[in-house]
């Protein structure tokens, strides 16, 4: 048996890339959503832009301006 030898302690932080299905729900989530919503992390993809594509064909409005933080104006219902 190998013995384990433990490291010590690391402070770092790890980001996880963002996951095209939920940016879509949440971006569908927040446009139905009272108020303004922010999705942070999102991950722009061809079918991320047409779903918002689609939302502001509705007349919504998406704020995509930080790629980190999308801005969302819910309708409510």
């Amino acid at each position: 048996m190998k013995p384990i030898t433990p490291v010590p302690h690391i402070d770092t932080t790890v980001s996880v890339s963002g996951s095209k299905s939920l940016t879509q729900r949440a971006l569908i989530a927040s446009a139905l959503a009272s108020g303004d919503s922010q999705l942070l992390g999102p991950l722009a993809s061809e079918d991320t832009r047409y779903t918002i594509a689609a939302l502001a064909a509705m007349g919504l409005r998406v704020d995509t301006s930080d790629p980190d933080c999308w801005r969302v104006a819910g309708t409510g219902g």
